[in-house]
This record gives C-alpha cells, sequence and structure tokens, in this order.
C-alpha cells in the first residue's frame, strides 16, 4: 500500500463503440465560444430561448467546429417549432464532428415528426455504425422507416433488435411495429402476438381503435392460414 506505482492501466471498450455522446471537438473552443455557450446553457435552464439562441449562434461563429453548440442551436430551434433550421443546425454538428451522437438522434427524431420516411432511414443507418450496441431506439425508429419504405424485412430484424435491447419494456410501441413488419413478411400469428403485446401494455393508446381493427384483420389472415395448412395435409 505504500508503494504508488501500480502499472500501466489499459482500458478496453465494454462494446464496440464508435461515436461519441459527449463532444470531443468542443473542448477545444476558445475562450470566447465557450463562454457564449455556457451562457446559452445558462439561458436555456432560466426558459429564455430567445437569448439562449443568440449566445450559441455566437458561439459558433466565433468557432465552426463547436458541435456542442450547434446541436444546442438545433434543440432550441426545434423547441420553437423551426424545424428547417434544426435540421441544418443539427446537420452543422454532424459536419463538425462526424461521430457526435447526439444530433444523429435528434435528426431521426426530427425525420419521423415530418414522416420523412427515407431520411429516416439514410439517417439510423448512420446513428447505428456509430453505435449499435446501446441504442435501442435507432434500432426502433429504423424499423419505422424500413417498414413505410417497404424493406419490410430490415423492419423486422430491426424491431426484433429493439424488443430485445428493451428488457424493461419501456418502449412498447416497438412490439406494434415488430407486429406490422411481421404481418408485412406473412408471418400473421407471431404478428397477433406482438401486436396483442402491445395492446395488452397500452390500454389507453390513442389509436388503440385502428390497431385494434387490423389485429382483428391479422387474426383473420393467421386463421385462414392454418385452415389452408389443414385442408394441404394428406
Amino acid at each position: 500500500m505504500d508503494n504508488p506505482n501500480i502499472g500501466t492501466i489499459i482500458l478496453h471498450r465494454m462494446a464496440k463503440v464508435d461515436g461519441l455522446t459527449i463532444s470531443v471537438a468542443s473542448a477545444l473552443a476558445p475562450k470566447d465560444a465557450r463562454k457564449a455557450y455556457e451562457k446559452g446553457r445558462e439561458d436555456e435552464a432560466k426558459n429564455k430561448p430567445d437569448d439562449a439562441q443568440k449566445n450559441f449562434e455566437k458561439a459558433v461563429s466565433v468557432y465552426p467546429q463547436y458541435s456542442a453548440a450547434w446541436f444546442e442551436l438545433g434543440r432550441i430551434n426545434e423547441q420553437g417549432n423551426r424545424l428547417d433550421e434544426a435540421r441544418k443546425a443539427y446537420q452543422q454538428a454532424i459536419v463538425a464532428e462526424p461521430k457526435f451522437i447526439l444530433p444523429h438522434e435528434q435528426l431521426s427524431w426530427l425525420a419521423l415528426r415530418e414522416a420523412k420516411w427515407q431520411e429516416l432511414v439514410d439517417i439510423t443507418d448512420k446513428w447505428l455504425v456509430l453505435d449499435s450496441q446501446n441504442s435501442p431506439d435507432a434500432y426502433y425508429l429504423s424499423s419505422i422507416g424500413n417498414l413505410q419504405t417497404q424493406h419490410s424485412d430490415v423492419a423486422e430484424k430491426n424491431a426484433q433488435a429493439a424488443v430485445r435491447m428493451d428488457p424493461a419494456k419501456k418502449n412498447m410501441r416497438a412490439r406494434y411495429v415488430l407486429g406490422l413488419a411481421l404481418a408485412q413478411n406473412h408471418d400473421f400469428a407471431a404478428s397477433a402476438e406482438a401486436i396483442r403485446s402491445y395492446l395488452d401494455a397500452t390500454p389507453d393508446a390513442k389509436d388503440k381503435a385502428v390497431i385494434q381493427k387490423q389485429l382483428e384483420q391479422i387474426q383473420e389472415a393467421a386463421h385462414q392460414n392454418v385452415q389452408s395448412e389443414n385442408q394441404a395435409k394428406p
């Protein structure tokens, strides 16, 4: 215990993650840019979005590589429903620091919000390259985008991953998306099971009536499949 020399410590990643949840480029920001950024965060905390926006804009004008400031500027614009400006800010954050995960995440939710399905597929593909081990939301959003663009095999695979990575069942909607993908792939029995699990867990879902109707149609398709299989038996 008296010898402070414990040798060389080598740290290994617990999982393969190429992306960064904390901006590294931002650590190189000059003093004036950091000061504006910190003031912007203070304004955010005080619910002063206009002042926050001005300070984040100042931060990126002083230091264009300030990815964290671009990200916060995107959030301010998104909260103000200025979606085009928000998208541009998130994209600038990625240009400044391509491996910064958070703007990829926000762009994905933004694409979902605007029903831009191919954009959703493209951005979640990039997000999953950066972190395929710790991002159930990336798989969930990717499954929606692929479902809407008629890539049902990929949608099913990624919905399965989203469900598998959510043992606490925080996002039961992933089970519903999985059910839709399974139905498109004509696995009606498994589809009905997944959708029933969603409805059982979320009895107050706003679109419950629509989903219940879908479930009835899928159950009927499953029943017809069983009948066809029985008739085909010698």
